[in-house]
C-alpha cells in the first residue's frame, strides 16, 4: 500500500499538477463559420493555483484528518484490521478529495486542480505514516 501511494504521489508531482492541457468552450470563445478560435480558459486559473497556498494546506489537513478519523472508527469500533483499515480509510479520503475537485469543476470556476489532488495525497501519506508508526 505504501509503495502504491508513493508511486501515485510521485506521478502527480512529476506531472507538475498542470492541467492546462484541458480545453473547453465558454461564452468568451469566438466561433464563426470560417474561423474557429478556441482559447484555453484554464490557463489563467493554473497561474492562480499556486503550490504554496492556504488552499493546499487545507486539502492536506482535511485529507489527513479524514483518513485518521476513518481509520480510528474502522479499527476501534468496527474491528477491522490495521492494514485493511488503512486501505479503506485512504480510499475514502482520496474519494472525498476527488469528489470535491469534480464539484469544483462543475461549479462557478469550472476548474479541476490536480495540485489539490497532490495535496490530498500528501495528507493521506502523512496519515499512513502516523498510523504505521
Amino acid at each position: 500500500m505504501k509503495k502504491f501511494m508513493l508511486t501515485l504521489l510521485l506521478s502527480c508531482i512529476l506531472n507538475g499538477g498542470d492541467s492546462s492541457l484541458q480545453f473547453q468552450l465558454s461564452s468568451e470563445d469566438h466561433i464563426s463559420k470560417d474561423k474557429v478560435d478556441v482559447t484555453n480558459t484554464n490557463e489563467h486559473k493554473v497561474d492562480k493555483d499556486q503550490w504554496f497556498a492556504i488552499d493546499k494546506l487545507q486539502h492536506l489537513t482535511y485529507s489527513c484528518l479524514i483518513a485518521l478519523g476513518c481509520q480510528y472508527v474502522l479499527v476501534n469500533k468496527m474491528d477491522v484490521s490495521e492494514n485493511d483499515g488503512l486501505i479503506i480509510s485512504s480510499g475514502l479520503s482520496f474519494s472525498a478529495g476527488i469528489l470535491k475537485e469534480l464539484q469544483d469543476r462543475r461549479g462557478k470556476n469550472g476548474y479541476f486542480s490536480t495540485r489539490d489532488v497532490v495535496a490530498n495525497l500528501i495528507g493521506i501519506s502523512i496519515a499512513a505514516l502516523i498510523i504505521d508508526y
